[in-house]
């Protein structure tokens, strides 16, 4: 993806993409902050997004198969950011892997997935405190995320799970990683 550009996400960690096994009920956000630049790029088993890891047999499951394509390009519907850090949406990028028709004679996928990359601008971006998860609210199937926060002091990972859908930095380890 583009979008994995980010410099500080490209030194400090290799893609979250790659490095994660494919589990059902379990998705992957990296969230990468540089300076008022903020990525957060989202990888989730297709079944979780969408409830079946297949082409699509049906009018129905295309449709299911666009609205989610659609609700995927809509960050805020998913992350919910503190309107006090002012972001603005500059890019979104959505993949689905696994959903075409295999060729003729070709087994079909055997696993599929969705990556979506967002890339922001912040005013403010030390007003992010908290990051919340509406994810869970739009995708039923989807039980857990991994969410690994890179800043210029390293990473840092949170497991955010549909009982507490949130990542809360107003901690004292969220002060010594931005140094804030």
């Amino acid at each position: 993806m583009p979008m994995r550009g980010v410099a500080l996400a490209a030194v400090l960690l290799p893609s979250l993409a790659l490095a994660q096994a494919h589990q059902h009920g379990r998705s992957t956000v990296m969230i990468t902050f540089e300076g008022k630049r903020l990525a957060i790029e989202v990888v989730a088993p297709g079944p979780d997004i969408v409830g079946y890891e297949r082409p699509p047999q049906s009018a129905a499951e295309q449709q299911a198969l666009a609205a989610a394509v659609a609700l995927l390009k809509t960050p805020s519907a998913l992350i919910d950011l503190p309107a006090a850090a002012r972001c603005t949406l500059d890019e979104a990028e959505v993949t689905v892997e696994g959903y075409d028709a295999p060729a003729a004679g070709a087994p079909a996928a055997a696993h599929t997935e969705f990556e979506a990359a967002y890339m922001f601008t912040c005013v403010d971006p030390s007003a992010i405190r908290v990051i919340g998860f509406p994810f869970f609210a739009k995708f039923p199937n989807s039980a857990e995320l991994e969410v690994t926060l890179v800043t210029d002091r390293g990473p840092t990972v949170y497991e955010v799970t549909r009982d507490k859908p949130r990542v809360d930095r107003g901690n004292a380890l969220w002060r010594w990683l931005t140094g804030r």
